[in-house]
């Protein structure tokens, strides 16, 4: 977190960007937060690509459906990896990439479920084993 006289910025708090850098525009970019007074420059390490329907880079998918195609296919129940935002819907798209795969599959959120921490998936039935 950081905070001064112009307000704050915490982990989680959502900006914008608004342009590029002009201290280190390698490294950084111009942003914009609504609980601070001022734009400024951050490090692109600190930032992180908000994605549709609360993916993120590097979350493991399951894909629902099947996909074929002259660079390969993915089938149902298949994993992935997301791997960025999608170049033609941002909003309801992202990219994801599937072994079998030769290129990122720009996916429809809808096809995509996230793999729970572990190997599990939504609606699995658990046996709970040991104490809390």
């Amino acid at each position: 977190a950081f905070k001064d006289a112009n307000g704050s910025v915490a982990d989680g708090d959502r900006g914008e960007v608004v342009g590029r850098s002009t201290t280190d525009p390698k490294v950084k970019v111009y942003c914009k937060f609504p609980n601070y007074a001022k734009h400024f420059h951050a490090l692109v390490g600190d930032l992180e690509l908000e994605l549709p329907a609360g993916f993120r880079i590097g979350d493991t998918v399951i894909f629902k459906g099947a996909h074929d195609s002259a660079g390969g296919s993915v089938a149902d129940g298949e994993r992935g990896e997301v791997v960025g935002r999608s170049p033609t819907d941002p909003k309801n798209r992202v990219l994801c990439k599937f072994p079998k795969l030769s290129l990122s599959l720009n996916a429809m959120i809808g096809q995509l479920e996230l793999e729970a921490l572990g190997g599990f998936q939504m609606g699995d039935t658990v046996i709970k084993k040991g104490a809390f």
